[in-house]
């Protein structure tokens, strides 16, 4: 218990640096908007310094049990600035589509670059963290009433996101060739796409989660954006890994609470890092580990194997133990 009451110290500690960058930040736009009259930059200054100072430092600095809470807040401030920026800045379709529609019609350059460098070089690095930190999907479907689902459905399902990249692929391919339609990725007509794709998935994604009660049905089922997310987060360098085999406890309580039904005691005791391109990074395992045992690694592993909790293995397991 000391050692914990130790951890939870130092990390109250390391905590204060944000909090000295908001208030500098703070200080910055007071400053800029004393000489300049520029509300807007003043505005700016203030949220970059909140999103740092009460998210980025809450996280750290609280115990385990209200570190699901804080990244929440994180990935609500983070989305949704994003979001803001996404319609501010009038940079068009955000969604698949509008990338598809840059990558065939030549136009939206700024598509391009933002998929490039959050959604297939950026997983290269650290894994799919943009669904579990920065999602403007996703940051709404986890305040929903079904944080923890105890299985996923059958394994197939997985393929119906495939499926729906491949489906907007061939729209757009279809509008783009047979009709000379690129309008679909930049400009008013971009942005109106954006708002209508968002507004769907949106839509569908809370059904799915009421109906399925899971929060993260979309993203495990539906989501084509994890489609690219997935093949290039296989070879992240940042994964989640335990200090070492015998710290583990066997009690599952982290593939209990695992938002995306990976089996991480199952990597833990064969001695892999969690290597699933399911995980998020969302950090809910190593935050419930009643032995600390799981930590953030830089390291280079690639496998193939998916180790999920899927409906007949757990089906199986109950049947036995009620034996």
């Amino acid at each position: 218990m000391a050692n914990n009451n130790y951890t939870h110290d130092g990390r109250q500690a390391i905590a204060v640096v944000p909090l000295v960058m908001m208030f500098a930040l703070w200080g910055t736009g007071l400053f800029v908007w004393s000489r300049t009259g520029d509300v807007v930059t003043l505005i700016f200054f203030f949220y970059i310094g909140l999103f740092l100072g009460a998210t980025i430092g809450g996280y750290i600095g609280v115990p385990d049990r209200d570190r699901p809470d804080m990244r929440r807040a994180v990935m609500l401030m983070m989305g949704g600035m994003l979001l803001v920026a996404a319609f501010a800045t009038d940079h068009g379709n955000m969604q698949i589509e509008g990338l598809f529609f840059a990558l065939l019609g030549g136009v939206g350059s700024f598509v391009i670059i933002h998929y490039l460098l959050a959604k297939i070089v950026g997983p290269l690095i650290f894994g799919r963290i943009w669904c579990g930190w920065a999602c403007w999907f996703g940051m709404i479907f986890d305040i929903l009433p079904y944080p923890y689902s105890r299985y996923r459905h059958d394994g197939q399902w997985g393929w119906v996101r495939v499926g729906h990249f491949a489906l907007s692929f061939v729209i757009v391919a279809i509008l783009v060739f047979g009709f000379d339609y690129v309008g679909g990725a930049e400009g008013s007509s971009g942005l109106v796409w954006f708002i209508v794709g968002l507004s769907l998935y949106y839509a569908v994604g809370i059904g799915m989660a009421f109906a399925l009660k899971d929060n993260r049905a979309f993203c495990k089922y539906l989501c084509p954006i994890a489609v690219p997310m997935k093949a290039t987060s296989r070879f992240s360098l940042l994964k989640i890994k335990a200090r070492s085999t015998e710290g583990c406890a066997n009690c599952e309580t982290c593939v209990e609470m695992c938002p995306m039904n990976i089996r991480v005691k199952d990597y833990v005791v064969g001695g892999q890092r969690v290597l699933s391109t399911e995980c998020t990074l969302c950090q809910t395992c190593i935050n419930v580990c009643p032995k600390d045992a799981l930590i953030l690694t830089f390291g280079f592993d690639v496998t193939d194997r998916e180790i999920l909790d899927h409906e007949p293995d757990v089906k199986a397991q109950r049947e036995k133990y009620a034996r």
